[in-house]
């Protein structure tokens, strides 16, 4: 069960503690304040078991997974934010939002290791209490609810008329003809129901891979047509024939337009509900190895979304649309150059497979959230007196209709699977009502509990999500019904408010004072504070704007 008693560590001389001494002994962690899960394993047999078991995922593996995470529905978007500030500003904003995603992820790492927390929920539990972890679940929940409903739109909207050319029925000037919509949709949910029911990012590796090469296929037909055609205008001197293209290079937005482009700058890196599994399962996660695979990570995914958008802008101009696929015509007459029109079908194709793929990357955590909800409510409800009959019946309702449960699980009544202490601050730095952090001892990460491994939950949960979430993307119009809905402020929440006020909650509660990140304190808070005035102007913004 999980112990709720605080536990006060003993600081040495050298700023260690006997906790510390104990797992660097256990696990040879050349980091004595890292408390990973699952442990480090220092020597080569135990390396080569946990590669078959529990860190099976390569440098390579762990890059892709988090790009793949980056690159989603939200790159459809970029051109319009070229469109809406110039050329230049737009790349202020990418660089500031991409240093601002680096430094999110790479100290949600840290707060991982200094907390022992195997999940974001256990990394917000450990800086302000359990009561924070099942809020920051049910916020995730409901927010990757709402982004894997408008996967399934665009999904919908770019594969509806792909299938429709294949078979024969297009659509005419009024809209009959075509195929249904829903029912393309229907085919791939079902398509995909074998990657949604995995368990790990490391089993949808292949996803990666090829939604990454689908990707860049769309990228490169909008970078060479982008190309051409400022070719084609300067150089062979081809007059504009539709009298909207404008490519402003040095444009100075207004207030209104920074506030709508910024946020769908800062959406697009959104990947942080991702990282900590790509740690958990990481061969030999060193700091240095975790470091090169987030800044890989954000790097290429920034140098590939520049492009993108870059190319759609050059492409279309001051007609560009809200979801750069509007613009991308699938009549052949439309292109001067069959060569293009070939390479934009492909890259339609490329960019439909790359977010049927990416679908169960943001699905996976969703599901993760609200499991580790019910996780959090059967380890608590032991501690209330007036539960134990609800929770008597709940562990036999599922142990009742689980039937392929090993032993070791069908005996399973109240777990014992994590200990919670709390640390002493170096020099009694914090003021006694600060939150005061503390560190989660596990032999195994949160998704191994018994309410992740019970088949009767996965299944469930996983169908529930998917039955919900389609029903709400055929209720719905178009994706940017949903990006309204979901609003501007739980994105900075998620990415980067929560991430930067635990590092400095969890930060300045580690006891040696060598290994603790002062300099990073001082960055965190100063990116939070810029954090919350940005979620406050975007929200006020978006809700002052028409939809």
């Amino acid at each position: 069960m999980k112990n709720y008693h605080s536990i006060t560590i003993q600081v040495d001389d050298d700023g260690s503690t006997n906790l510390d001494h104990h797992l660097q002994a256990k696990e040879g962690n050349p980091h004595p304040q890292d408390h990973l899960v699952p442990p480090f394993f220092s020597s080569q047999q135990d390396e080569e078991q946990a590669t078959k078991s529990d860190r099976p995922s390569s440098l390579l593996v762990g890059t892709f997974n988090l790009i793949a995470t980056i690159l989603g529905g939200g790159v459809l978007t970029l051109p319009i934010a070229f469109q809406k500030c110039g050329v230049a500003v737009t790349t202020i904003f990418m660089f500031v939002s991409a240093f601002m995603t680096y430094m999110s992820l790479m100290m949600l790492c840290y707060c991982s290791r200094r907390s022992g927390g195997s999940s974001y929920g256990e990394v917000v539990r450990s800086a302000f209490g359990e009561r924070a972890e099942v809020g920051v679940n049910l916020i995730l929940f409901v927010y990757i609810s709402f982004v894997v409903a408008a996967f399934m739109v665009l999904i919908r909207d770019i594969w509806t008329p792909l299938v429709g050319m294949f078979l024969g029925k297009t659509e005419d000037d009024e809209g009959h003809g075509g195929v249904s919509g829903d029912q393309v949709l229907l085919g791939f949910m079902i398509f995909l129901l074998p990657f949604l029911f995995q368990r790990s990012l490391h089993a949808l590796k292949w996803n990666c891979y090829i939604g990454f090469a689908s990707i860049i296929i769309l990228c490169s037909a909008l970078v060479r047509g982008g190309f051409q055609r400022q070719h084609n205008l300067h150089l062979a001197d081809e007059p504009d024939d539709d009298g909207v293209y404008n490519i402003e290079w040095f444009k100075v937005p207004t207030v209104q337009d920074s506030l709508f482009a910024f946020p769908i700058i800062m959406l697009a890196f959104l990947c942080q509900f991702n990282v900590l599994s790509i740690q958990n399962t990481l061969q030999r996660p060193t700091r240095k190895r975790m470091s090169e695979i987030v800044g890989m990570s954000v790097g290429a995914s920034m140098i590939l979304m520049y492009l993108f958008g870059l190319g759609g802008y050059m492409m279309y101009g001051s007609s560009i649309q809200g979801n750069v696929l509007l613009n991308i015509s699938v009549d052949k007459s439309a292109y001067a150059d069959e060569s293009l029109y070939w390479l934009f079908l492909l890259g339609r194709v490329g960019c439909g497979t790359t977010l049927v793929l990416a679908l169960p990357l943001s699905f996976l955590p969703g599901r993760d959230a609200l499991l580790e909800i019910i996780d959090v409510w059967f380890h608590h409800s032991h501690h209330r007196s007036n539960s134990a009959e609800t929770e008597h019946i709940c562990w036999n309702a599922l142990h009742k209709f689980n039937k392929n449960e090993t032993p070791l699980d069908a005996a399973i009544t109240t777990e014992q699977e994590i200990e919670e202490i709390e640390t002493q601050p170096l020099n009694d730095e914090h003021d006694s009502s600060a939150p005061k952090p503390t560190i989660l001892i596990r032999d195994r990460p949160i998704q191994q509990d018994y309410v992740f491994r019970n088949s009767v939950l996965h299944y469930g949960s996983t169908l529930l999500i998917v039955t919900y979430c389609f029903i709400g993307a055929t209720r719905v119009a178009g994706v940017a019904t949903i990006w309204s809905l979901v609003g501007s402020s739980l994105a900075f929440f998620i990415a980067f408010i929560l991430p930067f006020a635990s590092f400095i909650v969890i930060e300045k509660g580690v006891t040696d004072g060598n290994d603790r990140l002062d300099g990073w304190i001082s960055i965190a808070r100063v990116m939070l504070a810029v954090s919350i005035v940005g979620a406050v102007i975007c929200t006020w913004n978006r809700l002052s704007t028409p939809v």
